[in-house]
Parts: C-alpha cells; sequence; structure tokens
C-alpha cells in the first residue's frame, strides 16, 4: 500500500502551466513556440475550382481585349476620315486658287489677243491649257499671274499713287508686265522674249494689302513713275489707268510619289517663271495625297491648246494620309469641282 502511493506519488506530478505575456509556459522546461495543428476539416482549393477560376479569367480578359480592339479600331477608322476631310478642303480652295488665275495676266501670241506673234516666251493663247491623259492622274499645264497687282491712281512729280495688291520690290519677286488698254508694254529682247520690268526701290509699302484700304482711301502706296527693265535701257513712264502685273508663272499640276509618305501618290504643283529675269522658280510641292485626278476641258470637245475653252472639271479622289484599322486601307473621298474662266 505504501509502495503503490509511493509510485503515485512519483508519476502524478505534472508540470503546472503559467501564462507570461500571452505566451504559455511549463515550469520546468524551455518556452515554446506556439503549434498550430490543421483541423480534420481544412483543405486547399481543388483542380476543378482551380479550372473554373482559370476560365472566369479567361472570359474577362478576353472581354477587356476586345473592348480595347473594338476601341481601337473605331478611332483609327474616325482618324482617318478625319485627315481626310481636314486635307480635303484646303487642297480644293488651293486648286480653286490656281485655276483663277488661269489665263490672267498671260501674253499671248494670237493675233486675236495681244499679236505678240514673234513672243518667244509666251503661249499660243491666253488661256492656253494643256492636258495629257492618264490613269489614274491627268497631267495639266497652263499659265496665270498669281502674284501683286498694282492699279495706277494718278501720277504727279515723278510719283506714282496706285492701289497695291501685294506689289513687291523684293528680290525675284519684282518682274512685271506694264499693261495699258489691255496692251502689254513691255519690249522684246534679242531672242524676242519680253523683257520684265522693275519698281523702283522707293516703293513706300512693300506687299501691300489692298482689302484693308481705308475707306475713302483712293491709294495705299507710291512709287516712281519710271519702271526700270532688266535688260536694255528703255524705261516705261506709268499713266494713271495703267496696270502693273506680276509676270505670269507655268503651271502644271501632275501627280507622283511622296517620299515623306512611304512613296505613295501625291497631287503635286510645280510653278516656273515664264520670263529669264526673274529666277524664282519654286520646287514642286505636294498638295494632297489621291488615288485619281482627272481633268475635263469643257465644253466638251473643245481645244485646250487653241484657247478655245472656258471651263475645266476637276474630278479626284482623295485619300487620307491615315490608315485605317485594317492594314493598307484608308479613308478616301470624290470631289467634282467645275472652274470656269
Amino acid at each position: 500500500m505504501a509502495r503503490r502511493a509511493f509510485y503515485k506519488k512519483k508519476i502524478s506530478p505534472r508540470p503546472s502551466l503559467s501564462k507570461r505575456g500571452g505566451t504559455e509556459e511549463r515550469r520546468g522546461f524551455p518556452p515554446q513556440k506556439p503549434v498550430f495543428l490543421a483541423t480534420l476539416n481544412s483543405k486547399g482549393f481543388s483542380l476543378v475550382e482551380i479550372l473554373m477560376s482559370v476560365a472566369i479569367g479567361i472570359i474577362i480578359l478576353a472581354a477587356v481585349v476586345g473592348a480595347y480592339s473594338g476601341s481601337l479600331k473605331v478611332f483609327k477608322d474616325v482618324k482617318s476620315i478625319s485627315d481626310n476631310i481636314d486635307t480635303k478642303t484646303p487642297s480644293i480652295e488651293l486648286l480653286a486658287r490656281y485655276f483663277d488665275r488661269w489665263g490672267a495676266g498671260v501674253v499671248s501670241r494670237a493675233a486675236t489677243e495681244d499679236n505678240k506673234t514673234t513672243c518667244a516666251n509666251c503661249p499660243a493663247f491666253r488661256k492656253y491649257i494643256s492636258v495629257t491623259a492618264s490613269t489614274p492622274c491627268d497631267d495639266i499645264t497652263f499659265y496665270g499671274n498669281l502674284y501683286g497687282t498694282g492699279f495706277v491712281q494718278n501720277v504727279a512729280s515723278g510719283a506714282a499713287n496706285v492701289v497695291s495688291c501685294r506689289l513687291s520690290k523684293d528680290t525675284n519677286k519684282n518682274c512685271y508686265y506694264l499693261w495699258r488698254n489691255d496692251t502689254v508694254q513691255n519690249d522684246y529682247d534679242g531672242s524676242n522674249n519680253l523683257i520684265a520690268l522693275g519698281l523702283a526701290s522707293n516703293l513706300s509699302l512693300n506687299n501691300a494689302d489692298c482689302s484693308a484700304l481705308s475707306a475713302g482711301a483712293t491709294y495705299n502706296a507710291t512709287v516712281d513713275d519710271d519702271l526700270s527693265p532688266y535688260s536694255g535701257s528703255a524705261f516705261k513712264t506709268v499713266q494713271a489707268g495703267d496696270v502693273i502685273q506680276r509676270t505670269p508663272h507655268t503651271i502644271r499640276l501632275y501627280c507622283s510619289s511622296n517620299p515623306n509618305d512611304n512613296n505613295n501618290q501625291w497631287l503635286y504643283v510645280d510653278l516656273s517663271e515664264t520670263v529669264a529675269d526673274c529666277s524664282e522658280e519654286d520646287t514642286p510641292t505636294p498638295i494632297a495625297p489621291v488615288d485619281s485626278f482627272q481633268v475635263s476641258l469643257l465644253p466638251s470637245g473643245c481645244s485646250g491648246t487653241g484657247g478655245a475653252c472656258n471651263a475645266a472639271q476637276v474630278d479626284v479622289t482623295f485619300r487620307s494620309q491615315s490608315q485605317k484599322y485594317t492594314a493598307g486601307q484608308y479613308d478616301t473621298y470624290d470631289v467634282t469641282r467645275v472652274f470656269g474662266r
């Protein structure tokens, strides 16, 4: 009995637990870290759940990509249309400017017009126009005054008061014909070319704007009444009613590849002087990207080189410079205009 009690006494004592700072310790043993054991009911994601999550993610990602692609398509298509409209409007206005000057200020060899039959730098007719038919673009050439014009109001004490519409004394721009009673007063040189006349350096206002002429004013610039020739010594003295007009240009419209636009086809204009005295030769200038440019002279069957045409119908297909969403496709815009003289 005593032995059994001693045995119980030996095995019954258990280390007591105490808490310090929230951590359980056994007296007589070093502190132990808490151990968290998974319960029998805890488990991870099953394969089915993972596959369903992946499928839902793919559906959401596809929706986002689809929305982005749709927005990008709309943006590129609308931009192509917008760019084409922005290009078309100023290009038509520029073509209108060139055709409006067709035949203006031009001296011709025709006996029925200026009768300068021997003039070497004059076209056959004032409204001469040459059309070389081709596909997809025609090549046309005509003549016209593009720059300054002045109207002499009166002359007194060696000075002429003029209404100046961009008369210029700048180098290579100071080249003029003097018109009196619809007849040009310029002389010929030894090669039967008309000699350009220059304004004196005392032009009071260079490149004056006649549209800004104040109410009641009769002139906006003053210049010496003698115009000096570029060759020879025969000065021309202006009179009231005379017209001083910049010598005309040869105007050529044609299509060519544009190296600044991946060699795509563009409509170009090439302006060149008709008199050798002025050397302001402009390099060919791109106007707009086009798919086609066709010109029909009116009335139908008229002779353009014979000066018998009074109008030109222009059919042009403008092409946007920016591509649509589908690679290689561009927005196009067909325009038909009739320019008359």
